[in-house]
């Protein structure tokens, strides 16, 4: 869009090539080696993105002069016309680079301000995450802990094993607060725990299986992205049943994706179950949006025996 504005107006308002294909093919070249060599060196030098605007203009201050004289160069030698940016004199030259600078200038500032939005959001999703968790955590804490005085008099090693669990499950959920990222083995730490915790309180109500292949220990993800999706699939889908269900968590690669499944034994779609519009599902749409924009997805569909829960997301070692 910007390299046809530019051929457009100098074709207009006139240069040395009056023809607008033969602008655009300079317009276009030079606008294309401007992006390579400032969006390259950006990717490389800030992966996370720029914080402040000033190392963008250097940047782009330094990749001008080359790529409109590797840029013209290019497009003379497509279009077979002989190659000679001085002929045009010192004053169209400075011209034409402070034309590139700003063309430059300006594609960078778009992204850049873009990519401040995006982590914008990104903060705003991890805060009505920790939100969410907040008004989540006492509820649970509560019932565990009148369900673990209710066991010490009656089955004290049941709940010496529910203490244990309760004490996995806060030490994890702490750890996990503190950073962008953590691991699978984590994530299914801290469900093996939050589950083992609710097998008690449900008795033979409750069964459940995680699935980690050895191979995807260390992948990387968004701390706490299952346990609500669970916690949302039990509460909607199993505890409504009198005679409850299974619930599995299962992960594997396709090809560079990471997969996740939450698979439910409940009353399936429009029955009560998974699919209901649980708070964890929206929060869980909203983050991954936020941190994977489309490259992420989430899927929810009827199966045999219940709900399945899909969670696609790039996989990150």
């Amino acid at each position: 869009m910007l390299s046809t504005g530019i051929a457009v107006a100098l074709t207009a308002f006139g240069s040395r090539h009056n023809d607008f294909g033969e602008n655009m093919v300079y317009s276009l070249c030079i606008g294309l080696l401007t992006y390579a060599m400032i969006d390259l060196p950006r990717r490389a030098l800030w992966p996370q993105g720029a914080q402040s605007i000033a190392p963008m203009i250097g940047l782009v201050l330094l990749a001008a002069p080359f790529a409109w004289f590797g840029g013209t160069f290019v497009a003379s030698l497509l279009m077979g016309i002989p190659w000679g940016p001085t002929s045009l004199g010192l004053n169209a030259v400075l011209g034409f680079l402070a034309l590139t600078a700003g063309a430059g200038f300006a594609a960078s500032y778009y992204f850049w301000s873009r990519e401040q939005l995006m982590a914008s959001e990104r903060g705003a999703a991890e805060a009505r995450l920790k939100l969410l968790q907040a008004q989540i955590e006492p509820h649970f804490l509560f019932n565990t802990l009148a369900n673990l005085q209710a066991l010490i008099d009656v089955d004290p090693k049941r709940a010496q094993h529910m203490l244990r669990n309760l004490d996995g499950y806060l030490r994890a959920t702490l750890a996990t607060t503190r950073n962008d990222r953590d691991t699978l083995a984590g994530e299914f730490a801290l469900l093996e725990s939050y589950l083992e915790i609710l097998a008690i309180r449900m008795g033979s109500r409750l069964a459940f299986e995680l699935d980690l292949p050895q191979g995807l220990s260390n992948a990387r993800l968004p701390p706490m992205l299952l346990q609500p999706l669970v916690e949302n699939t039990i509460r909607h889908g199993l505890e409504p049943k009198v005679e409850g269900g299974k619930v599995s968590v299962t992960a594997r690669e396709e090809g560079k994706r990471l997969v996740l499944v939450v698979q439910d034994s409940g009353s399936g779609l429009g029955k009560g179950s998974a699919g209901g519009t649980g708070v964890g599902l929206t929060h869980a749409k909203e983050r991954l949006a936020a941190v994977y924009a489309d490259a992420a997805s989430m899927e929810i569909a009827d199966s045999p025996g219940g709900v399945r829960i899909t969670l696609r997301l790039p996989l990150e070692k």
